[in-house]
């Protein structure tokens, strides 16, 4: 029962943890290629695509084999409550 629990947590601190870190990436590329608060919103914007195509590269990396075991463990215990 606390094993599941604990499984069940870490998956939802990774989700977490990419949600927070898609929007860091985003922010902080928006910031490096608008060059200011206030100037180049269509520089911002490609810096913010840059940014997200970084966190997805990093974020497969990093994270893709936790996300892959905790689908398959959801598809294995989809599988056992159908028989």
């Amino acid at each position: 029962m606390l094993s599941k629990m604990i499984v069940n947590f870490f998956q939802i601190l990774i989700e977490i943890a990419l949600w927070l870190s898609l929007l860091t990436f985003v922010i902080l590329g928006w910031k490096m290629r608008s060059g200011g608060l206030f100037g180049g919103e269509i520089m911002g914007l490609k810096g913010a695509i840059i940014g997200a195509v970084v966190w997805l590269i990093i974020a497969v990396v990093f994270f893709g084999i936790s996300l892959v075991l905790g689908d398959i463990r959801e598809r294995v215990k989809n599988i056992q409550s159908s028989k």
